[in-house]
């Protein structure tokens, strides 16, 4: 009887995790399908703001403008800023551990100095775990991102860049390649002229000849331009973040939850073995009980 009510327990300990993790697949269903409407909202403008903004920098003059600059300190005094984009909490596969275990092997590479901008708790507590030294007052969340939110962290970031706080600034997020897969992205972002695709750019925009007027002056355009793509650029991504976030959370917890299904199918299939031995065994001595009886 001790083992039928061990298993019992262990089936009802199951069905109540199994409640959880269903619970948070339908959550997390609900919050990819409204993260996905909001990036496609996104979308298209982002896309317009960088395709001009790349053809601005195809005929731009020369400009030693500090956002089109490259630094020409030697690699060990160089520092290289990291903005990470991580959830504010787990239970979503390999999702936060990606961004991380990326962003260390960019800071191994790269050598020199590094600075961690890091949105999310997840990311934050990881790297304290490890001792490993971030910024301190940039604390934002990950979840439900807004435009205002992106625009106070890119105002942050280029303050921190235009002060000569970092030489460059990568920014290291995941986005979905598939419905069902996800990829971590690192791309350079400043300075500008070196976080374009290398293509031929009038070719891959279907321009062949224009001429661009810049007024008051090249400088003048790109400080107006500059922090708006940035705005773009970091909401985009922070959208992308959280429907590859939620979509691997739902992965997860789709897998628990079938997980959960096959073991109590099994032990349930097990209780019933136990206790139709107990049962037989019961019948059995109940027998020679009463054959006891007639002799």
């Amino acid at each position: 009887m001790a083992q039928l009510r061990e298993i019992k327990d262990r089936i009802g300990s199951i069905e109540g995790t199994q409640k959880i993790t269903n619970a948070m697949y339908m959550i997390s269903t609900t919050k990819l399908r409204h993260a996905k409407e909001n990036r496609e909202k996104n979308s298209a403008y982002f896309s317009a703001l960088k395709n001009l903004v790349e053809r601005l920098l195809r005929h731009m003059p020369e400009s030693e403008h500090p956002y089109l600059r490259v630094t020409d300190k030697k690699p060990a005094d160089q520092t290289h800023g990291y903005l990470l984009v991580t959830a504010e909490k787990g239970l979503a596969g390999a999702y936060n551990q990606n961004v991380v275990k990326q962003t260390e092997r960019l800071m191994k590479e790269s050598g020199g100095h590094s600075r961690l901008f890091v949105i999310g708790e997840t990311g934050r507590r990881y790297f304290e775990n490890h001792g490993v030294a971030i910024e301190p007052d940039f604390e934002y969340s990950a979840e439900n991102p807004t435009h205002h939110v992106g625009r106070m962290i890119s105002s942050t970031l280029l303050d921190v860049f235009e002060s000569g706080g970092i030489d460059d600034l990568r920014i290291v997020y995941t986005a979905m390649r598939t419905a069902l897969d996800t990829e971590v992205r690192v791309r350079q972002i400043l300075p500008l002229i070196s976080s374009m695709e290398k293509v031929d750019l009038m070719l891959a925009i279907g321009v062949t000849n224009e001429e661009f007027i810049f007024s008051p002056s090249p400088e003048a355009v790109i400080e107006a331009v500059v922090p708006n793509y940035m705005n773009g650029y970091i909401y985009s991504a922070l959208l992308e973040s959280f429907c590859a976030e939620q979509n691997s959370r739902m992965l997860a917890m789709q897998t628990a939850t079938d997980a959960a299904t096959s073991m109590t199918r099994d032990l349930t299939m097990e209780y019933n073995r136990v206790r139709q031995r107990v049962i037989t065994q019961e019948i059995t001595e109940v027998s020679a009980g009463a054959e006891a009886l007639k002799v």
